[in-house]
């Protein structure tokens, strides 16, 4: 296993998210997203990178519940750093005053962040997949390459 924290900016374009996240495994998440279609796309912003053998890529992707240091408790949304001038200059408020922000600041958020995550590719398939804890110790949302033209 080999990882590695971003120093810069990473954005990742159109991952999909299922709606329903606490699943358990990967074949669950491919399920909500592939054969019912219940998703959304977010943009993210990769904060480590770790990549895994096929050993590894299969237990870490059929125990999504369980706590795990791996993940480092990386997720939530953020604005990238050209965003925050533009957020500060609709109010007084920083974006770390939630819920305090006026109506314009919460419309440019939503229009705006980004989903912190940990991206963590099978070195053996190649096949990548997006980690968002939301803070938790155990991968809540999971988020899936797309494959479809957007």
């Amino acid at each position: 296993m080999k990882r590695t924290q971003m120093s810069k900016e990473i954005i990742r374009k159109k991952i999909k998210f299922a709606h329903l996240n606490k699943n358990n495994t990967l074949d669950e998440y491919k399920v909500e997203v592939e054969d019912k279609g219940d998703w959304d796309y977010q943009d993210c912003l990769v904060k480590q990178i770790i990549v895994v053998n096929q050993t590894e890529w299969k237990e870490l992707t059929n125990n999504f519940l369980s706590d795990n240091y791996i993940w480092s408790e990386i997720g939530g949304h953020d604005l990238k750093k050209e965003d925050y001038p533009k957020f500060k200059q609709l109010g007084d408020k920083e974006v770390k005053d939630y819920p305090a922000w006026n109506e314009e600041q919460i419309k440019y958020f939503r229009e705006h962040c980004v989903c912190e995550v940990t991206e963590l590719i099978n070195s053996t398939s190649n096949e990548v997949i997006w980690i968002n804890t939301e803070g938790y110790k155990y991968a809540r949302y999971v988020g899936i390459k797309s494959t479809e033209v957007v």
